[in-house]
């Protein structure tokens, strides 16, 4: 295993290094170079961008770790992706149109544009900044669980996860988005190649062939595959309902939405969004592989490590080096953009509010947040251990009560006010926090983060409807940006 620790070391040197040197032929002095590249990405580089960070440690491990553990459920996260991709082919555009105009750089700054409130863009960016180290503890986690297993366990969890945060924060501090995109494109080819030679390898190796391995599935693991799998209340309607609240809150995540503003025209966004579905074959092979790993591990694995103790058991030193190389990229190049964003609302959207800040100033600012962050994330991986999917489905609960001020408000209805979007937000997650708190997750057959979500959007409309004399003039600018692009053939998306 020493082999292995010391190939994957210079695989994250060397990929790091790429960051930093594709990443300086942009201007890496300004806020605007180092987060959307100016605006100039293709829809090649955004498709790979968009992917890294939608396909992460998360679908790498903690996929196939969610079969292992809770069984059939795990398709919501297939279904999830389909409807983000519809919504995005027809969001995206007007976000870069309204990024492009008012030269918004962050989610917050799109919020305070929009409804005319520096208040409100404030209190985004503190809440979703503190939502997103749920996501970048998914990451130290995941990276925490490929040292756990290469070590054959010799390094406990908490060391392993110390050794991710180390080398995560390390690693995201230098580059910026566009290093970060070109680092994609290797961690992508790297994660396809190794998922790939695992899901042809594994079920010849242990199951000789495809045909075997189905038919054991279908003997062996029939219940379990089917809703609700081996939880007690993931039935259809929390599928239903989970789906719909995740695929509308995938665009809230602000790394996400940022992502819309590095583009270099909108075509750039719709071609990517009609591509990015070839991504699903990689969800479904890891699910694949954990419900195998069912029947070859038995059940008293960590449904983290399973992927990795699979890859172990079936391939020899070298490609398994390039397999945990594979597995660390996973976590560590998507975990750029969420740490960089998360740094920059903070410092863009909350400290130089209170006190102006030259851009210089911000951006330097931005970059010393990077490993107090990465740390609060290692502080809740360490004092919250618990599957991925998990960690993912509770932070998918409340950045999903975003929709209703950000997308419904901020692109479809000019009478949406500030005051219904603050109090919408509020109920959301007060409501989303007490069931979770309390043991509900699922309420009725239905995902609790559904419930708020629909009692956020009715307080974020009454609350809009009677408050519609707030409106300020600057508000009308946002919709006649997007009536004017639509009306002109030349820019029209």
């Amino acid at each position: 295993m020493g082999t292995v620790i010391v190939v994957a070391a210079i695989a994250v040197v060397g990929l790091t290094i790429l960051g930093m040197i594709s990443g300086a032929k942009e201007s890496q002095s300004s806020l605007s170079g180092w987060l959307v590249n100016r605006r100039n990405m293709g829809a090649w580089l955004v498709w790979f961008l968009l992917g890294t960070e939608i396909y992460t440690a998360f679908t790498f491990q903690g996929l196939a770790g969610y079969a292992y553990a809770k069984g059939g459920p795990v398709f919501y996260n297939v279904a999830l992706n389909d409807v983000a991709y519809s919504l995005g082919f027809m969001i995206l555009p007007l976000i870069w149109i309204l990024g492009k105009k008012f030269r918004y750089v962050t989610q917050a700054d799109f919020v305070a544009g929009r409804y005319q409130s520096r208040a409100l863009g404030m209190f985004v960016a503190l809440t979703t900044a503190i939502i997103m180290i749920a996501y970048i503890d998914l990451n130290i986690t995941g990276l925490g669980a490929i040292f756990h297993v290469i070590s054959k366990s010799r390094l406990s969890v908490m060391w392993s996860d110390i050794i991710g945060f180390v080398v995560l924060a390390t690693a995201v501090y230098v580059g910026g988005i566009r290093g970060n995109a070109w680092q994609s494109v290797i961690k992508d080819v790297f994660m396809i190649a190794a998922l790939g030679a695992l899901f042809i390898v594994f079920p010849y190796r242990e199951f000789h062939g495809f045909g075997p391995m189905f038919l054991a599935f279908g003997h062996d693991l029939g219940p379990i595959m089917t809703l609700p799998g081996k939880t007690a209340h993931s039935g259809l309607l929390w599928l239903v309902t989970t789906v719909l609240m995740t695929g509308m809150g995938q665009w809230m995540w602000p790394q996400w939405f940022g992502v819309a503003y590095t583009a270099r025209n909108p075509r750039s966004l719709k071609i990517q969004a009609v591509f990015m579905p070839l991504y699903q074959l990689v969800k479904v092979a890891v699910i694949i592989v954990g419900f195998g790993a069912l029947l070859v591990l038995g059940t008293h694995q960590n449904g983290n490590d399973v992927v990795v103790i699979l890859a172990r058991r079936l391939f020899a030193t070298p490609f398994f080096a390039f397999f945990v190389i594979a597995a660390i990229f996973a976590a560590l190049v998507p975990a750029g953009p969420i740490i960089m964003t998360s740094a920059s609302l903070i410092a863009k959207n909350v400290w130089a509010e209170y006190r102006p800040q030259s851009d210089e100033r911000i951006y330097r600012v931005t970059k010393l947040l990077v490993f107090p962050l990465t740390f609060l994330a290692l502080f809740l991986a360490l004092a919250t251990p618990s599957l991925l999917v998990a960690i993912l489905l509770v932070a998918y609960d409340f950045i999903a009560q975003l929709f209703p001020a950000v997308v419904i408000g901020g692109l479809f209805w000019r009478g949406a006010t500030k005051y219904g979007a603050f109090w919408g937000m509020m109920t959301g997650w007060v409501l989303d926090a007490f069931l979770l708190l309390s043991g509900h997750g699922t309420l009725w057959g239905i995902n609790a983060g559904f419930i708020a979500l629909v009692l956020n959007t009715l307080v974020f409309a009454i609350i809009s409807a009677a408050t519609q004399a707030s409106i300020k003039p600057g508000e009308a600018n946002h919709f006649s940006t997007l009536y004017e692009m639509h009306e002109d053939p030349v820019h029209s998306v």
